[in-house]
């Protein structure tokens, strides 16, 4: 009887050790899985940034960068008539709107980023003020809201596959 108590007290107790051990090692995969999402994200708002100040200075070449250069990515504008499916379609926009716009400024007001768990999938949210010069007259859009999404490409690159911009309307409403 004495070696059967002892059997299960050791066994137990060994038990009890493995559980804790895997426990902890749950805790430390979801603390690095947690920090590489963290260091993901930065990475997209770093190209969120960097969007933003190319199309400040009208850099093509950076903007293309960010976007996937395919036809599977897709723009939707302020305007009615602008949903731009493709690259090219998109990079044609941004060309046009170069060639409209100077001395343009962006300022990003509140960005939020999240990820889905594999790191893979970005979606944003932000607020921009947007200032820029138009036929000889300066123009601002406060508050225009800019959504998307980045996939991240089989390079382990992140490339920007659908935005929406969008102005907010102000409605009367009684």
């Amino acid at each position: 009887m004495k070696k059967t108590i002892l059997f299960v007290f050791i066994a137990s107790f060994i038990f009890a050790f493995v559980a804790c051990e895997q426990d902890g090692d749950m805790h430390k995969k979801d603390a690095k899985k947690s920090l590489n999402i963290e260091k993901e994200k930065a990475k997209v708002s770093e190209l969120l940034d960097l969007l933003a100040a190319a199309t400040e200075s009208g850099d093509m070449q950076a903007v293309e960068k960010i976007w996937c250069p395919k036809e599977e990515a897709m723009l939707i504008g302020t305007e009615s008539t602008e949903k731009l499916v493709g690259w090219n379609q998109i990079k044609k926009a941004i060309d046009s709107q170069n060639s409209s716009f100077s001395e343009t400024l962006i300022s990003i007001t509140d960005q939020n980023i999240w990820m889905d768990e594999d790191a893979r999938t970005a979606w944003f949210f932000e607020e921009l003020n947007y200032n820029f010069i138009y036929k000889d007259k300066a123009r601002s859009f406060e508050g225009i809201r800019f959504t998307g999404v980045f996939k991240k490409s089989t390079e382990n690159e992140w490339r920007l596959v659908q935005g929406h911009m969008s102005v907010p309307a102000h409605m009367d409403m009684e």
